[in-house]
């Protein structure tokens, strides 16, 4: 059960990190038709989501262990929702926000704790 952030982690971030790094246009698939390209950017984006997909696979071995990197998630994916997502939506309306994005976001800062709770008491037991 432990592993299931870690496989949805993979198959969100597969398509999406290498998308990413091999179309300029990507950033518009990910984040919406408004935004404009950044050559600069849009490879940070890649590797940041590039590292959490490494740290995913390599966390299918021990699930328990890598929970930061769900927690890590939930940080900085709550962190966007709060202070562009929401303030955006309140300011301009649903259009103006990366629907897919935010969706998938939220669904994370939603469950993934669930699965730390679940990775903090498999670590308790085995101590």
């Amino acid at each position: 059960m432990l592993r299931i952030p870690y496989i949805v982690n993979l198959l969100i971030l597969v398509p999406v990190v290498f998308s990413l790094l091999a179309q300029p246009d990507a950033m518009r698939a990910v984040f919406g038709a408004g935004l404009i390209d950044s050559p600069t950017l849009r490879p940070l984006v890649a590797c940041l989501w590039l590292g959490v997909l490494a740290c995913s696979v390599i966390a299918l071995g021990a699930p328990a262990r890598f929970w930061p990197l769900l927690l890590f998630q939930v940080i900085y994916k709550a962190a966007y929702l709060a202070v562009h997502v929401v303030p955006t939506l309140l300011r301009e309306g649903q259009a103006a926000i990366p629907v897919g994005v935010s969706v998938t976001f939220i669904g994370i800062v939603l469950v993934w704790p669930f699965f730390i709770w679940q990775a903090l008491q498999a670590e308790r037991i085995d101590a």
